[in-house]
């Protein structure tokens, strides 16, 4: 499962950011138990909802929290996009804890549905790389946050083996000639236009002048005799791969991995020259919990080693906790990309542009426009 239909919100150096982590010690075998004496009976007894995306409400992620705490009676409610969530919080949907991503942060701060996390409350947020716990749109005040990161992943190129080779360094493959008919975008205004200004050479792209909107435009509607088609979500496009019918398109280390090993399509991923996108989530607490102490249980319990193995192994997605590359083995750490740092130093982690209204402007005139 990806999260590539999220708006998630400056570019970061997330590899060097993380190295920096394991040469500032963060490595070592890990701790028996990290939560304080006691902390367990400070946990409030009664309902807790968590809501989130339904790979990481499953019982392999909720039921050592269950075990550990079962004075709580922790409750999921599920949601396919963050709009989607946003909307019923605001019509009175009650939730405790969000699984959240980095870009709505400014948003749901501005309509007032986070309460600031307690980071003393949170016993693995020292073991959290230092890339993670200094994300400026995450800070609340002195030893607050907002949101507490547990995962990130990229978005490059995923391209078939049996048809190009050699394999595509540049978002200007999408835009090949070559690959005429078999080349997908994906249709959501933000991340076309940002992988567009990338192959025009901006290198800030989610920070667009105008005149750069409208290079981006025409690039865009240039772009169309050559497309198969648009996609809305990972598993259109993954279907179109399976088919032979798509050649390249926007996609995911963790796609690529499945449609490979589960299918045995020829499909890899490849982070492109110019950086890759990147999108970083985690968990928040929700305004107006009557269970603060649960809520940061939770929040911390997202952030064990062992959950965050599962992340990396299943879902090939960076994660927060230092502590997880004790539990990894050389390879499962090389199929997040810790062995390729460069490509991940050069990721663009997602924001929504201030202008987005002209970005949706713009896209609206490139669907509108005649191939």
């Amino acid at each position: 499962m990806t999260r590539s239909d999220i708006p998630r919100y400056g570019v970061w150096l997330l590899a060097a950011m993380l190295l920096l982590g394991l040469l500032a010690g963060c490595g070592g075998a890990p701790a028996a138990s990290s939560e304080p004496e006691g902390a367990s009976d400070a946990v409030e007894a009664g309902p807790l909802v968590v809501y989130s995306y339904e790979e990481t409400v499953t019982d392999d992620f909720l039921q050592p929290f269950r075990e550990k705490y079962p004075q709580v009676e922790l409750q999921v409610a599920v949601f396919g996009e963050l709009d989607e969530a946003i909307a019923k919080l605001r019509g009175g949907f009650h939730a405790d804890v969000i699984n959240v991503c980095v870009d709505y942060i400014p948003l749901m701060v501005e309509l007032d549905l986070l309460e600031p996390i307690d980071t003393a409350k949170i016993p693995h947020w020292n073991d959290v790389f230092p890339f993670f716990r200094e994300m400026p749109d995450i800070q609340a005040g002195e030893g607050k946050v907002w949101m507490v990161p547990v995962d990130a992943g990229l978005e490059g190129l995923m391209y078939r083996t049996d048809q190009i080779d050699p394999p595509p360094d540049s978002w200007n493959a999408l835009f090949d000639p070559a690959y005429a008919g078999h080349i997908v975008m994906q249709d959501y205004a933000r991340n076309a236009i940002a992988v567009t200004a990338l192959a025009l050479g901006y290198e800030d792209p989610f920070n667009l002048t105008d005149e750069q909107l409208q290079a981006v435009k025409e690039k865009l509607i240039a772009q169309k005799p050559l497309l198969l088609n648009y996609f809305e979500s990972d598993a259109e496009v993954d279907e179109m791969f399976r088919s032979g019918d798509a050649w390249v398109s926007l996609g995911w280390t963790s796609n690529a991995k499945w449609l490979r090993e589960d299918d045995g399509v020829p499909v890899a991923y490849v982070s492109p020259k110019e950086g890759a996108l990147s999108w970083v989530c985690g968990y928040a607490i929700l305004k107006g919990t009557t269970r603060p102490n649960a809520a940061h249980a939770l929040v911390n319990h997202y952030l064990e080693p062992e959950l965050q193995k599962i992340e990396v192994v299943d879902f090939e997605y960076i994660v927060a906790n230092a502590k997880v590359l004790d539990l990894l083995s050389e390879e499962e750490i090389a199929a997040v990309g810790l062995d390729n740092p460069e490509a991940i130093a050069a990721a663009h982690v997602e924001v929504l542009p201030e202008n987005y209204d002209r970005w949706l402007q713009i896209w609206e005139e490139v669907q509108a426009a005649s191939p």
